[in-house]
C-alpha cells in the first residue's frame, strides 16, 4: 500500500513538472491560421474579382510552444475590412467601394458598422465541419483608390480569449495570427506611398504585429 502511495505521488509530481515546463512562456498563445488572397497583384481594375479563402484542420499550430493543439469547435471570430489610404486621414468605410460576395447562410457572416466611429467590416465565424474550418468570399472593386485589406480575428478584443482546449495552461490568453499567402510580403512596401503616418512609417516598426499577423494586403484599384 505504501509503495502505491509513493508511486502515485511520484507520477503526480512528474506530471506537474511537465505541465509547468510547458506553461513557462510569457504572454498569450499565438495560434496561426492560413488564408489566401488571389490573384495576388499590386493593381486591380474595377470589376476584377479578388478571392479570399481560408481552410485548415482543427489541429492548429501554436508558435510560442511550437506545438499543435486540438481546437474543436473553436470560436475564432474572423473579421475582414478595407481602408482607403490615399489620404492622411484613413477612410475606414472603404469596404463600401467593393461588392462583397459571400454565402452568409453557410458562413454566418454579415456586414458590421462600428458604433464608435465611421468604420465598416464583415465579421462572423468559420464554418466547422468534418474536423475542418473554412471561409471563402469574393471582393469586386467598384471605385478606384489605394487600399489596405486585413483579415484578422476579434478573439482578443471581445474578451473571449479564455476559451478552453486540451492541454491549455491556466491563466494564458489566446491570440490568433492570420497568415496570408504563406507569409508573402503582400505588397507592404506600397504602404510607404500613403500620406498617412501609420502606413508610411509606423507599420514598418512592428510589421509582423501590425501587418503580417493581421492578414494584411496593400493594393491599388484603377479603371
Amino acid at each position: 500500500m505504501l509503495r502505491r502511495v509513493f508511486l502515485f505521488v511520484g507520477m503526480f509530481a512528474m506530471l506537474s513538472s511537465c505541465t509547468k515546463k510547458d506553461c513557462q512562456f510569457g504572454g498569450a498563445y499565438q495560434f496561426e491560421i492560413p488564408a489566401t488572397l488571389s490573384p495576388a497583384k499590386t493593381t486591380y481594375r474595377i470589376g476584377d474579382t479578388i478571392s479570399i479563402s481560408s481552410q485548415f484542420s482543427d489541429q492548429v499550430y501554436e508558435a510560442i510552444t511550437d506545438k499543435t493543439y486540438s481546437l474543436y469547435n473553436f470560436r475564432f471570430y474572423p473579421i475582414f475590412k478595407i481602408d482607403e489610404i490615399s489620404d492622411s486621414i484613413i477612410d475606414q468605410t472603404a469596404l463600401n467601394n467593393f461588392e462583397v460576395i459571400i454565402d452568409t447562410i453557410k458562413y454566418k457572416f454579415n456586414k458590421f458598422i462600428f458604433s464608435s466611429g465611421p468604420a465598416v467590416a464583415y465579421d462572423g465565424e468559420y464554418l466547422y465541419e468534418n474536423e475542418e474550418y473554412s471561409l471563402s468570399y469574393k471582393l469586386i472593386p467598384k471605385t478606384t483608390g489605394f487600399y489596405s485589406f486585413f483579415q484578422s480575428t476579434l478573439i482578443g478584443d471581445i474578451g473571449d480569449e479564455e476559451q478552453d482546449f486540451p492541454e491549455k495552461c491556466r491563466n494564458k490568453g489566446i491570440n490568433i495570427r492570420t497568415i496570408l499567402n504563406n507569409r508573402a510580403n503582400n505588397n507592404i512596401n506600397l504602404a510607404r506611398n500613403s500620406p498617412n503616418e501609420w502606413y508610411n512609417t509606423r507599420i514598418f516598426h512592428k510589421h509582423e504585429e501590425r501587418f503580417t499577423y493581421l492578414g494584411g494586403y496593400i493594393f491599388y484599384v484603377e479603371e
